[in-house]
C-alpha cells in the first residue's frame, strides 16, 4: 500500500513538474522585454528541467526492473507503456541540446516542452487511473479522497474560466475622464517603473582606443556591487559633470553584452558638441560617471533575428558593433548584411574590429560605401541608393532591418526601403541627436492657448505655456520627476496619463503595453487641452 502510494505521489510530481516547464516558458515569452524577469524564469525552468529528468531516470531504472525476467510477449499496456518512455529519451535530448549549446533554434523549446508533458502524462495516467479506480471498485474511495479531488477539479476549472485578464487602457496616449485614480498607489509602485527609474550605474573610465580622428572608444569598469545586463543595441543615459554642471546625455553601448564586468561607449566630436567635445578632448583614465539603463528598443534579438540588415551612416555603426560582437561571441549562426556608409576611409569607426569580424562570421557580410572617396577606391561610392540596397540584400520578407546614424541618412534610406516594399515592421530605427521634426513646440490648433496640468498626487495644478513639455511643466512647478536623456528614449519619466490627451514628439522609450496601459513620456509630451498624470 505504501509503495502504491508512493508511485502515485511521484507520479504526479513528474507531470506538474512538466506542466510547470511549458508554464515557465509561456510566462517568459511575455516577459522577453523584463530581462530581470526573462533570467529569472529561465533559471526556474533549467530547474525544473533538470529535477524532471532526473526523476525520469529513476522511474526508467525501476521500470527496467520491473521488465527484468518477464517472458518475450509482454502484455499491451506494459509494451505502450516502455514505447512512451523510449520515446521521451530523444526528445528529452534535443531539448537539453538546444538549450545549451543551439540557441538560435530556442524557438522550438515550447513544441518539444508540450509534447513532453504529454508524454508524461500518458505515462504516469496508463498506470495511476486503472489502480485509483481499481482501488474505488474494490474497496470504495475514501471520503477525504472524494472531497480533496472534487474541490482541486472545481478550483483550477473556477480559476481557468472564472478569472479575466487585466484590461489595458485604450491603445495610444488618451485617458479617458472616466479614468479613476483608486489605481494610483499599485500603478506608480509597478516593479518594472521604480525599477527603470532607480537603476543606477556607478562607472570608472579605464581604457582609451582612439577609432578615428575625431572620434574615440571609452570602456567604463562597472563597480562590482552593481548589476549590468544589456541586449545588444541598447543605450545608457549618462549624466556627465562638465564645469560643475550636471549634463545628461544618452550614448549607444558598442560593446558586446557578454561583457558584464564593462561598457565601452563610443562618442564623435560634433559641431558645437558640448559633451562629445568634452569626452574626445578632456576625458581622462579615472574619470568617473553615473549612468542609468539600459534602454531601448533598438536590439538584436536572437531568437526572434535569425537574419538581420544593418544600415548605418557615420556613428551610427556603434550599436550595431554590439549587436556584431555579441554574435561572434555567442557563435551564432545568424546571416548578417552591413551597408557602411561614411565619408572617406579615414572616418571608418571600428576599421580593425570589422575587419577581424569579416574573417571570423562565415555568414556576415559586409558592403563599405564612400561619399567622399578618394582615386584609389574601388568600392560602392556615392549616398546609399535603392540599386544598392537592392543588389546587396535578395530578399526582405524574412530579414529585421536595422536603421542608425544621422537623420537626413535615416529618412533616405527609409523612403528607400518604402520603396522597395518592406513592411515597417520589419524596419528598427535609432536617431542620434533627435529633434523633433517642425521645431520644438507642437501645437494644436484647436487647443487654448493654454492648458492646465494636474500633479495629482502631489495635488498641485499648473497652467502650461505653449509648446512647453510636461517635464519642462512639472519643473517649473517644483514636481519631482525623475529624468534623463530629454528626448524620448531612455524612459525615465516614464508617468501615468489619467485624463486627458498629449502629443509626444518621440515614443521610443516607450514599450508597446505601456502605451496601451497610457503611460506617457513627460519629457516630450505636450497637452492637448487639460490633463492629469500621477504625479
Amino acid at each position: 500500500m505504501l509503495h502504491a502510494s508512493l508511485s502515485a505521489f511521484l507520479g504526479s510530481l513528474f507531470v506538474l513538474l512538466a506542466g510547470a516547464n511549458v508554464w515557465v516558458m509561456l510566462h517568459a515569452s511575455g516577459r522577453s522585454e523584463d530581462h530581470a524577469a526573462h533570467t529569472r524564469l529561465m533559471r526556474a525552468h533549467r530547474l525544473v528541467g533538470y529535477t524532471f529528468i532526473l526523476l525520469f531516470c529513476v522511474f526508467f531504472y525501476f521500470m527496467a526492473l520491473r521488465i527484468k525476467g518477464v517472458p518475450d510477449e509482454l502484455p499491451p499496456r506494459l509494451t505502450f507503456h516502455i514505447i512512451l518512455a523510449l520515446l521521451l529519451i530523444p526528445i528529452l535530448l534535443v531539448k537539453v541540446l538546444i538549450a545549451r549549446y543551439y540557441r538560435q533554434y530556442s524557438s522550438a523549446l515550447l513544441f518539444l516542452g508540450v509534447t513532453i508533458f504529454a508524454l508524461s502524462f500518458a505515462l504516469v495516467a496508463m498506470n495511476l487511473v486503472p489502480y485509483l479506480l481499481g482501488r474505488a471498485a474494490s474497496t470504495g474511495a475514501p471520503a477525504p479522497l472524494s472531497l480533496g479531488f472534487f474541490l482541486t477539479v472545481c478550483s483550477g476549472l473556477g480559476f481557468l474560466l472564472l478569472r479575466r485578464p487585466r484590461q489595458p487602457t485604450p491603445a495610444g496616449s488618451r485617458a479617458t475622464p472616466n479614468d479613476s485614480t483608486d489605481r494610483l498607489t499599485a500603478d506608480a509602485s509597478r516593479p518594472e517603473i521604480r525599477t527603470r527609474r532607480s537603476s543606477s550605474l556607478r562607472l570608472q573610465l579605464a581604457r582609451i582606443d582612439v577609432q578615428t580622428h575625431d572620434t574615440k572608444t571609452l570602456r567604463f569598469l562597472v563597480a562590482e556591487k552593481d548589476r549590468f545586463a544589456a541586449r545588444p543595441g541598447q543605450f545608457l543615459t549618462f549624466r556627465w559633470q562638465i564645469d560643475g554642471k550636471a549634463v545628461p546625455r544618452s550614448y549607444s553601448i558598442s560593446s558586446s553584452p557578454t561583457q558584464s564586468a564593462y561598457v565601452e561607449i563610443t562618442p564623435k566630436r560634433v559641431p558645437d558638441g558640448y559633451v562629445s567635445a568634452f569626452l574626445n578632448d578632456h576625458a581622462a583614465v579615472g574619470l568617473e560617471v553615473e549612468a542609468s539603463g539600459p534602454f531601448g528598443q533598438f536590439y538584436f534579438d536572437e531568437g526572434r533575428d535569425r537574419r538581420i540588415v544593418l544600415l548605418a551612416g557615420g556613428s551610427g555603426i556603434t550599436p550595431m558593433m554590439s549587436m556584431l560582437q555579441y554574435i561572434d561571441d555567442r557563435c551564432l549562426r545568424t546571416s548578417v548584411t552591413l551597408i557602411y556608409c561614411v565619408r572617406t576611409r579615414n572616418d571608418v569607426i571600428f576599421a580593425h574590429d570589422l575587419t577581424r569580424l569579416r574573417r571570423r562570421l562565415h555568414e556576415f557580410r559586409m558592403v563599405l560605401v564612400l561619399s567622399q572617396p578618394d582615386p584609389g577606391w574601388n568600392g560602392p561610392r556615392g549616398r546609399v541608393s535603392r540599386d544598392l540596397i537592392a543588389t546587396h540584400v535578395e530578399d526582405f520578407s524574412s530579414a529585421i532591418i536595422f536603421l542608425c546614424g544621422p537623420t537626413p541618412f535615416m529618412e533616405s534610406v527609409q523612403g528607400i526601403l518604402g520603396s522597395l516594399a518592406v513592411r515597417s515592421e520589419c524596419i528598427k530605427r535609432e536617431s542620434f541627436g533627435y529633434a523633433p521634426p517642425g521645431g520644438s513646440a507642437v501645437v494644436d490648433a484647436a487647443s487654448p492657448l493654454q492648458s492646465a496640468i494636474e500633479f495629482v498626487r502631489s495635488g498641485t495644478l499648473c497652467g502650461v505655456p505653449p509648446g512647453k513639455t510636461l517635464l519642462e511643466v512639472a519643473e517649473m512647478c517644483g514636481v519631482g520627476i525623475p529624468a534623463g536623456c530629454r528626448q524620448g528614449r531612455c524612459g525615465t519619466c516614464i508617468t501615468k496619463l489619467l485624463q486627458g490627451d498629449v502629443h509626444m514628439d518621440s515614443e521610443e522609450g516607450l514599450e508597446a503595453g505601456e502605451k496601451a496601459e497610457g503611460y506617457i513620456l513627460m519629457c516630450v509630451a505636450r497637452p492637448r487641452g487639460n490633463v492629469k498624470v500621477d504625479a
